[in-house]
């Protein structure tokens, strides 16, 4: 069966790879079928371009991947899926093709999205674990759910076809190079449509055997796309040593969590190339030991002469200023190099915070963008201190910013004093859903 992958997704602030389809199309010729990708990241004519992809390759199906399905951040929200449903819906009525979409916008809320792309079939989660399940019902023509969820598996081997994407045109344009060390997350933050997902670390050496193939194509830095890179302090220094032994010599950002670290990892980190460390922190009912490893995170980063800044998403709902003003004393104090901060909560469907919100009739006032119908795909937010209160809360500090103000992640502005920034979704993400960044 021929497969055509297409990359929707044109937000180029900065170009993401996309790393996700890679993976997918490592998977179906892993199985013994035919992919292409065509990607619409730079394209002038996207339906043109499917059009000259689909009259060369003759697919006999179609995927899209949907990434994100807006850019999480309240200010300067960006929806994407108005413009993937018109790819949608030219591949099916053009081309007549079967389209099955997947990525970490499906996630969010699968029979949501599907519905609303108009899309035959949607796989939630790591589709390189689904696809050839749904292509082998497809073509037996027998019972294939509309919706289809996987699972992380422990034994899930990611084949990634790096030689099918331009990186040339993507380090040009500002983009570098994502890899990742593990999928899943068992935190439980109750913002975050990752939270809780069965963890599947990949091999060391399939990851160091991407990072040359990316190295080879002319990629030296790297934004790592786990949800957060220290899931596990062991594999964590692991990879760090074989990075540091029998890698590519790179420069690379990643994310942490307040947990699971000591200094070997800080000196590991700085030792295979991070330059960049950002800290995600957000204020849901955080015990006083939950600080207490947010300062010695950041001094232990800044001792090791590691970039730190922190993304820190607070404004829950039951908080007052009092409390948030005690929170950014901390920051004054430990001083990373910029905390970002982010009062404006993307709501999703089966979250619970978003359960906790809308049992609470007096917190429906804060909410933003909910049109009264139950539904979530279409941006809402739940927002209780404005950006001018906040502005007002800072006082103009440099080590602080206001998320959502300006594009941008924080990879792409490490150069910059002060600046940080996470938002709703895992940045360079391999289609996996997340907390935070447009990333």
């Amino acid at each position: 069966m021929k497969i055509l992958l297409v990359n929707p997704n044109t937000y180029r602030v900065p170009p993401v790879p996309p790393i996700g389809i890679e993976h997918v199309a490592g998977a179906v010729e892993e199985a013994g079928h035919e992919a292409e990708i065509v990607d619409l990241c730079f394209s002038d004519s996207p339906l043109g371009d499917i059009d000259a992809a689909v009259a060369a390759f003759g697919p006999d199906i179609a995927g899209v991947s949907v990434r994100n399905i807006d850019t999480v951040l309240f200010q300067t929200n960006e929806f994407f899926l108005d413009g993937i449903r018109d790819i949608v819906r030219h591949l099916r009525e053009r081309h007549n093709l079967c389209v099955i979409v997947g990525g970490a916008g499906v996630a969010v809320d699968p029979g949501g999205v599907v519905e609303y792309l108009g899309a035959d079939y949607g796989v939630a989660g790591p589709a390189e674990g689904a696809i050839n399940e749904l292509l082998d019902d497809i073509a037996r023509k027998g019972v294939a759910k509309r919706v289809r969820y996987r699972s992380y598996r422990y034994d899930l081997r990611c084949p990634r076809k790096t030689e099918k994407t331009d990186y040339a045109r993507y380090l040009r344009e500002g983009g570098i190079g994502g890899f990742d060390t593990h999928k899943g997350c068992s935190s439980s933050c109750v913002y975050c449509i990752e939270a809780n997902t069965r963890v599947s670390f990949k091999p060391v050496d399939d990851v160091l055997a991407e990072l040359r193939s990316l190295a080879d194509r002319g990629c030296s830095s790297f934004h790592l796309c786990d949800s957060e890179f220290n899931e596990d302090l062991d594999h964590a220094i692991e990879f760090c040593g074989a990075l540091k032994r029998r890698g590519p010599s790179i420069d690379w950002a990643l994310y942490m969590k307040p947990a699971n670290y000591n200094r070997k990892l800080f000196r590991a980190m700085k030792d295979s190339g991070v330059s960049l460390i950002t800290l995600t922190v957000d204020s849901w009912k955080k015990c006083p030991l939950y600080w207490s490893d947010v300062e010695k995170i950041v001094f232990s980063a800044k001792s090791c002469g590691l970039k730190i800044m922190v993304d820190f998403l607070c404004g829950f709902p039951y908080e007052d200023e009092e409390t948030l003003c005690f929170y950014l004393d901390l920051f004054r104090r430990t001083q990373p190099d910029g905390v970002g901060i982010n009062t404006y909560i993307r709501l999703y469907r089966g979250l619970p915070i978003t359960d906790i919100i809308f049992r609470d009739e007096a917190l429906k006032k804060n909410l933003i963008g909910y049109r009264g119908d139950g539904g979530l795909v279409m941006p809402v937010f739940y927002n209780q201190l404005s950006s001018e209160r906040l502005s007002e809360l800072i006082a103009g500090e440099s080590i602080f910013r206001i998320e959502g103000l300006e594009k941008g992640v924080n990879y792409s502005r490490r150069a910059v004093p002060g600046s940080a920034g996470k938002t709703g979704l895992p940045e360079c993400s391999a289609e996996s859903a997340g907390h935070g960044e447009e990333r």
